[in-house]
């Protein structure tokens, strides 16, 4: 049987994950991302609030489906999902992205994977993510929005570690690392394509 070939992509809010990802897909993986899964999710256990795709809200719905589901629940429904589509497709391998969790950055590295560290200013994130909301997000100070992000680096207390996200842990077992800190989007997909060049011919 054929290993698995995957990839997973890193990286906090706005930092160009979605457009490393598209490079991939565009040159023949399957990707899921991680954050949607959890989006969906977040949109059913916050909908009695104004943002319930917030920051937030996502983390704590993060953390309480790996404590009712598994600390790999996100990695399990992404190999569904593949598993599904692969006997239809020829696919290269599988993509994931918004790997925020040590059991994901566990699984893709352990199976010979690529991890890799998407990394952008924090006044630059923030700054993009004000011009881009999506629904169910509302507007936040960079305060609150850095406020939000901060219960993503490490453990919080009350919850098991490996039912949360840590995304210092991701950070620290990236395999590369890629900055995006311009605003000019091609030459990030410039230098990404070289950075990726063997995963992308």
């Amino acid at each position: 049987m054929r290993r698995l070939k995957i990839i997973g992509i890193g990286g906090l809010a706005r930092s160009g994950k979605d457009t490393l990802a598209e490079l991939l897909v565009e040159s023949g993986y399957f990707g899921v991302s991680l954050g949607d899964i959890v989006r969906d999710a977040a949109r059913k256990r916050h909908a009695n609030k104004p943002d319930p795709i917030s920051v937030a809200n996502m983390t704590e719905t993060a953390n309480w489906m790996r404590q009712t589901k598994g600390a790999d629940f996100a990695l399990v429904e992404a190999l569904e999902q593949f598993k599904k589509v692969n006997h239809t497709a020829d696919y290269r391998g599988l993509l994931v992205y918004s790997v925020r969790a040590p059991a994901e950055a566990d699984f893709i590295l352990n199976h010979g994977g690529e991890l890799i560290w998407v990394d952008a200013k924090d006044q630059i994130r923030y700054k993009r993510d004000m011009e881009s909301r999506r629904q169910g997000e509302a507007e936040v100070s960079f305060h609150e929005f850095k406020r939000q992000e901060d219960l993503q680096w490490q453990p919080q207390p009350g919850i098991p570690p490996e039912a949360q996200m840590n995304v210092e842990y991701v950070k620290s077992k990236a395999t590369k690392l890629l900055e995006n800190d311009g605003n000019d989007l091609e030459a990030f997909k410039n230098t990404a394509s070289k950075v990726l060049a063997s995963y992308l011919n």
